[in-house]
């Protein structure tokens, strides 16, 4: 009677590996922004560039059970970026 309200077990997996997909594009991007801040740490647009990245990697690291024991990871990196970011001011 119920059973319009369960999803199937394909679209779960199908859903389950998007969201991995989009972490592990979002975990790249954080790499490429991380290493160009190491090169210059003064650099304001990389600065804000990787603060979004880490916002939007929260989210999608939650949504995915493969990248979720990363999250207490990214505020750690959020907090080291926020202490960068106040030095250079």
């Amino acid at each position: 009677m119920f059973g319009f309200l369960k999803k199937s077990a394909a679209a779960d997996t199908a859903d389950e590996q998007q969201q991995d997909h989009l972490a592990e594009i979002s975990r790249e991007k954080i790499a490429q922004l991380e290493q160009q801040l190491a090169m210059n740490p003064r650099n304001g647009e990389t600065q804000k560039a990787l603060m979004l990245e880490y916002n939007r990697a929260l989210s999608l690291f939650a949504k995915s059970r493969r990248y979720r024991n990363d999250i207490d990871g990214l505020f750690v990196k959020i907090d080291e970026l926020r202490n960068v970011v106040r030095q250079s001011i």
